[in-house]
């Protein structure tokens, strides 16, 4: 029924096999298993992760850079939230409720838009 589409499959499967050995590599050295065992307060309390992310702060303040400042302090007030009670609820169900996902996606959506537009729009 729908052959015209096979050369359409033959040729995304070939792309999709293209990164496999990416995926593998991220499979083989355990990456998710790490993010998901980050310690957010050590990590935010250690000077060797401080100290560069306060120098990166300081160098945009210094430089003016309004768009770095503020796309920065958007992904870690994000990357924040996603340490919160709140999300961890969401994530243990085995359902996650539509309601309580559309917060998160219109939240991240006027993320993305707001750096869209200081990035394009409203550039420094």
């Amino acid at each position: 029924m729908f052959e015209f589409l096979e050369p359409v499959l033959v040729a995304l499967k070939s792309f999709l096999m293209f990164f496999k050995p990416l995926v593998d590599f991220i499979v083989a050295t355990k990456v998710p298993e790490q993010i998901d065992n980050i310690d957010y307060k050590g990590l935010f309390s250690n000077a060797w992760f401080l100290v560069p992310y306060i120098a990166l702060l300081a160098w945009n303040v210094y430089k003016q850079a309004l768009n770095s400042l503020i796309i920065i302090v958007l992904l870690t007030a994000s990357w924040a939230f996603f340490g919160t009670p709140y999300m961890e609820e969401i994530i243990s169900r085995d359902e996650v409720p539509l309601e309580a996902v559309l917060p998160i996606v219109g939240g991240a959506c006027a993320v993305l838009g707001y750096i869209v537009y200081r990035i394009f729009l409203k550039s420094d």
